[in-house]
């Protein structure tokens, strides 16, 4: 879908879809290190790495929802997605 509010939430979108699209990919083999460190009860490398970890998630799972909403439900487009 193409976002086609203009002015200041543009900006704010775009700015939200880059930094939300770069961590996500990142995020990835964080988890994983997470995850895998925690399993193996490595509890003292797991807790460095979460620190760093969690709020990078939940980052990303929060901008998600704020990149649908603002392109789906605050500034909808009537046009046919791309």
């Amino acid at each position: 879908m193409r976002f086609t509010a203009t002015g200041a939430p543009r900006t704010i979108y775009f700015a939200i879809l880059v930094t939300h699209t770069i961590l996500a990919a990142a995020i990835v083999p964080l988890v994983l290190r997470t995850l895998w460190l925690g399993l193996k009860r490595r509890d003292d490398r797991h807790r460095r790495i979460a620190r760093w970890t969690f709020p990078l998630w939940l980052y990303v799972s929060v901008t998600g929802v704020v990149i649908y909403l603002m392109l789906y439900r605050i500034y909808p487009s009537s046009a046919i997605p791309r």
